[in-house]
């Protein structure tokens, strides 16, 4: 957008409600917070809508500190950073094809760990019309947060940002598991 837009003067607003309304989920801690992305992810492979068997689950999920934001930040990975969208990086697979990983920021600082940012990425088959959907939370002071735009989705490209209540990592992972079938058909016009 270009500097003169009203989106400068809005951004910030509406970003600033869809926090306040958004409701917030209590973290214990990061390490608990992974061990309940764990077993969701375990249950569905257990029910089949997940294709990546448990001992991969395992090998992909990862948390370590991130230097990058204070001691006390945690990153939850649901594999590799993928900005190229390739395959042949280790993921996680739905049996029908589509494909997502994940990163986390957990901020252990305040007296109520809090997610700090976050973005969930699924890809979906190559005979899909759309390719992609994300959805991230940009950690404060991001130029994203300076535009008013810390919390969006990108419906399938990377320059398209649409605002978005900031949805619990949770939400986002059973959306991906459970929420976004590719129909057998498409739809008629």
């Amino acid at each position: 957008m270009n500097g003169n837009s009203g989106w400068e003067k809005m951004g910030p607003v509406i970003q600033d409600r869809l926090w306040e309304a958004t409701p917030k989920t209590d973290i214990e801690s990061a390490i608990i917070f992974k061990r309940k992305i764990f077993k969701t992810l375990n249950t569905a492979s257990d029910e089949q809508i997940l294709k990546t068997k448990p001992h991969e689950i395992h090998k992909l999920l990862k948390m370590e500190k991130s230097g990058k934001h204070g001691k006390e930040v945690f990153s939850i990975m649901g594999g590799p950073k993928n900005l190229k969208r390739r395959q042949d990086l280790p993921h996680f697979e739905r049996a029908d094809r589509c494909w997502f990983d994940f990163a986390i920021l957990i901020d252990e600082n305040p007296n109520q760990a809090q997610v700090l940012g976050f973005n969930f990425e699924i890809r979906f088959p190559e005979d899909f019309t759309v390719k992609f959907l994300r959805f991230d939370l940009n950690p404060p002071g991001h130029d994203n947060d300076k535009g008013g735009i810390r919390f969006h989705l990108h419906p399938g490209h990377e320059n398209l940002r649409i605002p978005s209540p900031p949805l619990c990592p949770l939400e986002i992972l059973h959306l991906f598991l459970y929420g976004l079938s590719i129909p057998d058909r498409p739809r008629s016009i």
